[in-house]
């Protein structure tokens, strides 16, 4: 956890969404970012909520990179409140709209989406939301901070409702 702690902190913010025309620059969408689910404080979770009132935990770290490159990094671990508990995998960026720097070091605010696989075979797509301080979200996105995930395996496993957490996105290039 001490080497975790460390990336977190050299990590930054960023969320992805369908809105390209927030970055600051086009070359912002096309950065490569590292992410935490689980920011602060160290070692902390991010929570989802689906319709049924049934939530996941989520902490994990990694990279990403958009444009032609298409490249993610990373994952970790998750539980759900049925007791099902255990990693998952980021296997594919699909998406990422920065909505440009924050006032903090090197984050930056945006959306992210991502391909992910659970350990217990489930796989799905992960957003990640980021309202980093000075960003400018489109109409609608402020104050969104954390994590959504839909499994596709019924409501119960669409977890659509953010429920606590903070997430960050770091440019790195």
């Amino acid at each position: 956890m001490k080497g975790m702690a460390a990336l977190v902190i050299s990590i930054g913010a960023l969320v992805v969404g369908p809105v390209a025309a927030m970055a600051d620059s086009p070359a912002d969408n096309h950065a490569t970012y590292g992410w935490v689910v689980g920011f602060l404080p160290s070692g902390s979770t991010d929570t989802a909520m689906a319709a049924d009132g049934s939530t996941i935990t989520m902490h994990g770290h990694g990279t990403l990179q958009t444009g032609a490159d298409r490249i993610v990094t990373g994952g970790g671990t998750y539980k759900k409140s049925n007791g099902d508990a255990g990693t998952w995998t980021a296997t594919s960026v699909d998406s990422f709209v920065s909505y440009g720097p924050s006032t903090i070091d090197s984050f930056f605010g945006g959306a992210a989406k991502l391909s992910v696989t659970l350990s217990n075979g489930q796989s799905g797509v992960l957003t990640i939301f980021c309202d980093a301080p000075g960003s400018n979200p489109p109409t609608g996105k402020a104050d969104a901070e954390g994590i959504n995930l839909i499994l596709g395996a019924g409501v119960s496993d669409e977890y659509t409702e953010q429920a606590g957490g903070n997430t960050v996105f770091k440019k790195l290039t």
